[in-house]
Parts: structure tokens; sequence; C-alpha cells
């Protein structure tokens, strides 16, 4: 009807939107308006009814995330030491072929005797009164609390089933159990070098375990190389013609068939490429922070021509924490931890020697032992890297000398390459590995003495490997680039 477009000109005369006079739009600025106000709520806004989501939304891990713990055979344990007997051999290496009439020579069954200690694990959780008789926005506060200190203590489990080392304390045991790391019998690795993992490897790692007379059943490993074993599968994926409906395509990978059998795969979150230095003190109760770390060059058992180039200089760069049962200190000062190393050096089988020193004021909590962080193999001349981010754990040492300004000094031969990752191979069976219970994860109260209901959420047990052949370690797995 008016042709062309339609502007503010064909409502003139009509009181509608934008025309209107100013005194109107004054009026009706008057009215109250909801407003998007959260704090200092004035008119309108402080009639609005807050919607809050009824269920909570969990940004971490869930249950679903724990694997390890919820595989593992588990069995009642009798006792803080808990002993077990090996059979290690049916009887010597020798011929079994007799002459006609003659009595065969005696053999005898070797056994050996071992023992774990129970180790104990625990949280301590804490709701006020007032905040049982509000209305909770997700429930009972109490329940959702506990539940909360289960799945806390839960990650520490499942975390500790693969890293614990009970090695690591000054003098005597340390409170936490051995891990799968240190149950492993050290000889049963396969070492990738920096590769991503490939189904070559499985193969080999299996055939390993098979040689020490195991059956291996499950693969532990991150869920990043799973991804990148996924990866190397696309090249021979094929679809079928023509495409399915729902166009599906990808690929998963639950399990391997090898020669050792069917090995099922379990990607678990919490095995993560070896971490790098926090940045400040975990804990109020961590060490103090250590000086910056002394390095030298000697031996012939280093192992640094892996994942190194066959030439020119590199140099390698530490920072190191102090560690107790609390927690790791501050990263020790960058200034001056650089090892230079040439070519020659390396092909000699030279190691890095460390000297880690303690603080020259202790403090109340002393050293346990030591984890150091080092740097990837730099062209010589890089300098010290400053940010915590270029380094990564290569080693964890027991501190030998607690006294002030008292050193440590171990040995880098290299054989854990900065940020790979560890994939664990191995029998599940109840007859080569269990978790050994003094007591099953439970609530225990304690007494109210302030208006506020405490508890304390407790494990008690230690993992034990009875077989320690029949487990591998796949060491030094890189990603796909």
């Amino acid at each position: 009807m008016f042709g062309g477009q339609v502007g503010l000109r064909h409502y003139e005369g009509l009181n509608g939107f934008g025309t209107a006079p100013a005194t109107d739009v004054q009026e009706l600025a008057k009215a109250l308006e909801a407003g998007y106000q959260v704090v200092n709520q004035t008119g309108g806004s402080a009639l609005r009814v807050e919607s809050l989501e009824a269920s909570l939304k969990v940004v971490t891990y869930t249950n679903h995330h724990i694997k390890f713990w919820k595989k593992i055979p588990k069995s009642p344990a009798y006792s803080t030491v808990e002993e077990y007997n090996q059979l290690t051999a049916y009887g010597p290496t020798q011929f079994a072929f007799t002459q006609e009439g003659e009595l065969p020579g005696a053999t005898d069954t070797s056994y050996a005797r071992r023992t774990q200690l129970v180790k104990f694990l625990g949280t301590t959780r804490e709701v006020t009164h007032p905040a049982t008789l509000v209305h909770p926005a997700h429930g009972d506060v109490i329940a959702l609390e506990n539940q909360n200190g289960i799945l806390w203590l839960l990650e520490r489990v499942e975390n500790s089933l693969f890293t614990g080392d009970s090695a690591l304390a000054f003098d005597g045991e340390a409170e936490q159990w051995d891990g799968l790391d240190a149950l492993i019998d050290p000889t049963s690795f396969l070492d990738l070098q920096g590769q991503p993992l490939q189904e070559a490897d499985v193969e080999e790692a299996t055939n390993t375990i098979i040689e020490a007379f195991g059956y291996p059943t499950d693969l532990f490993l991150g869920t990043r190389q799973l991804s990148d074993l996924v990866k190397t599968m696309y090249p021979r994926e094929r679809i079928q013609l023509p495409a399915p409906v729902n166009g599906q395509i990808g690929q998963a990978i639950n399990t391997m068939a090898t020669q050792a059998g069917v090995i099922e795969f379990n990607p678990d979150i919490f095995i993560r490429p070896l971490p790098t230095p926090p940045a400040a003190a975990t804990h109020a109760n961590a060490p103090a922070q250590p000086q910056a770390a002394g390095t030298a060059l000697s031996g012939t058992d280093g192992d640094f021509t892996k994942d190194a180039p066959a030439t020119g200089n590199l140099e390698y760069s530490y920072v190191y924490t102090a560690c107790n049962r609390f927690g790791e200190s501050t990263p020790s000062p960058v200034m001056g931890a650089v090892q230079v190393m040439t070519a020659a050096q390396r092909t000699a089988g030279n190691h890095i020697d460390l000297t880690l020193t303690n603080a020259a004021v202790i403090g109340a909590f002393p050293t346990e032992y030591f984890r150091v962080y080092r740097t990837t193999a730099n062209a010589a001349g890089t300098g010290v890297p400053a940010a915590m981010t270029s380094y990564s754990l290569v080693l964890q040492v027991p501190c030998t000398n607690q006294a002030a300004a008292g050193t440590t000094t171990p040995d880098d031969l290299n054989f854990l390459l900065p940020f790979t990752s560890i994939a664990y191979l191995g029998e599940l069976t109840p007859n080569v590995i269990t978790f050994r219970q003094l007591a099953p994860m439970m609530r225990l109260d304690l007494a109210v003495l302030a208006p506020a209901y405490r508890w304390m959420i407790l494990l008690y047990g230690t993992p034990i490997l009875f077989a320690p052949l029949k487990w591998l370690r796949m060491v030094n797995i890189g990603n796909l680039s």
C-alpha cells in the first residue's frame, strides 16, 4: 500500500512506540521492572524470586571416573601386617632324565614369605547445626557432604593405587601404601621412548607377561593414550556402503585380541602425564622451600640417548620440591640448575648427579622425600626456563638428611622422560593382585563439642601384588602431534 520501505513517518500522529511525547515516556519509566540485579536489589528487582536450579551441577570427577578401585579384587585383612607366601620355583633347573633303575635326583620347591603393611586413609567432614535447619537447595546437607567426602577419598585411593610408594620416607615406613609403580617388578617394563601407544606395543607387552607365566587381562591407561591408539586405526577403518541411516562414523576400542588372550582397555582419567611442579606450597604444613639444585655428570648407566639427537650438545634444567605427608613445598629456585651434556657423554652412558639441599631453616615439618622435575632436552644455550610448566616429574627419592642445609644426592638415569605417561598391563585376578581390607570404607561419628556435626570417613587396607612379574608398566608414552 505504501510502496518502498515503511518508516516512522508513516506513524506520525499516532501515540505508538518511539513516537510518544516525552512526558509519556517518563511515566512509562516509573513502572516496576524485574531487572537483572543480583545485589543491592531495589524496585521491581527486590520482588523477583530467585530461580535456582534444583539439581547440583558437578563440574569435577564423579563415581563414574573411578576405574581401578572398582575392578581390583578385594579380600579381608585380619592384621595391620598382612603376610603371604610365594611359590617361586618348583625346583632347580636340572635334567630329569635318568638311567634305567636309577634313583632320580632330589629337588625342592622354593617358597618366600612376604609382608605388606596396612595403611590408613581418612577425611573429616563438618556441617553446622543451623545449616541442617535451613531449607537446602540440593537435599540433605549432611548426606551431600558425606557423599562428597567419599568421592574425595576415592580419588586419593585411585591415584595411590597407581603411584603410591612406601619407600618415600626418611626413616622407616611411609604413611602411603605401595601402588603399581612400586609393586611391579622393576625389570617388568616396556619403554616407548616418547612415542605414542601402538597396537604392536600392547602385543609386545603381553608377550613379556606370558614369558613370566602370566595371562594379562586388563590395561589401565590415560584417556589421551587410548585416544591416540584409536587414531592409529583410522586409516584402516572401513565404512560399508550404503552408509547407515544414522550416518555414524568413528571407532571405539574397548578390547584387543592378542596372543595372550583378549585385553580389556580401562581408560582412567586419573592416569595423567607426569605432573608439573606446583606454583606454591600445597599445604601449610609442607616443608620449607629447598635450595637450588646442583648438577654434575658421571657414570655409565645413564640412558640419555633416547629421545635425543645423535649429535650436538643438549642441556637439562631442574627444579625440585621437598615433600612430606601433608604436601609439597614451593619449588626450588631455578637459578644454576642446568647441566650440559655432549653427544659423546650421552653415548658413554653418563647420568646426571643431583645435589638436593634442604632449606637453611627447616621449620616444624621436615622433608620426607623429594620430587624432581626436569625440562625436555633443549639445545645448549637455551637457558633456564622460569615457568614451572616447562618442568615435568622424572624422579622421586627419599630424603637422606633432614638437617638444615642437609643434602641428598640421587642420580637421574633418564628412565622417565618429562611430559610422558605410564600405562599398566597385567592379570587382574585374585591369585595375582588383591586389595586387602582391614576395614571397608566407613563413617565414624565424632563427639559433638559445638553446634556442629563432625564425622570421619575412613578406609584401612593395602594393595598386594602376589606376582610382581605378571604385571608390566609401559613407560614414556608420548602423544600424537
